[in-house]
């Protein structure tokens, strides 16, 4: 485990970078403040925030207007179960999307040596990315602000995530009530009115 009052490989690596063009006593301030301040945690943890936030968008933009246009296709054509079953099958992919952004801060603290074991990684960071919390905190000193940060992605994306949902009821619950009803979504106005 990285010890906190020393640089980490990270510190040490930007520091090399910094040597041709900084003088060496900011680098060795530059070291100091990032011990200190928990540097390393706050920049890779941003970092990482900003990067489940954009596969999330990305994941979105895919699923949702997929979602849109097939149910759409599907209402006209009076095909309401296939409606019912692309509404679960998406919620399937933004599962798969949230699982995806809990293997990713996985790699991300694996990779950077913070828990030595890919399972725990993954049963830490799924702990808490869902803020469910029954994993035991394994991030070392120095780096206890990531569980935060992580927590934070998750809170985000499962709003996100629930926004959508909501979006796509509306067209489940219209093939659902044209398939026990009978009735045209097509010809109704409230139908229109939702998708406005």
């Amino acid at each position: 485990m990285p010890d906190p009052l020393s640089p980490g490989p990270l510190t040490t690596k930007v520091a090399e970078t910094l040597v041709p063009v900084v003088p060496t006593q900011v680098i060795d301030d530059l070291g100091a403040i990032a011990v200190t301040y928990d540097l390393p945690d706050f920049v890779v943890g941003g970092l990482g925030l900003i990067a489940i936030l954009c596969y999330h968008g990305l994941s979105i933009a895919l699923i949702y207007p997929w979602f849109e246009r097939r149910s759409r296709l599907l209402l006209h054509r009076h095909a309401y179960w296939r409606v019912e079953f692309l509404f679960y099958f998406s919620i399937f992919l933004l599962t798969l999307t949230h699982i995806g952004e809990i293997v990713i801060w996985a790699l991300m603290t694996f990779a950077l040596g913070l828990i030595p074991n890919f399972r725990d990684a993954v049963t830490f960071c799924g702990s808490t990315y869902t803020t469910v919390g029954f994993s035991t905190d394994l991030m070392p000193a120095g780096w206890k602000m990531m569980n935060m940060i992580i927590a934070l992605s998750g809170m985000f994306a499962f709003a996100w995530t629930t926004g959508i949902v909501m979006l796509m009821i509306k067209v489940f619950h219209l093939a659902q009530h044209a398939r026990i009803t009978g009735i045209d979504p097509n010809l109704s106005s409230a139908y229109l009115d939702s998708l406005r």
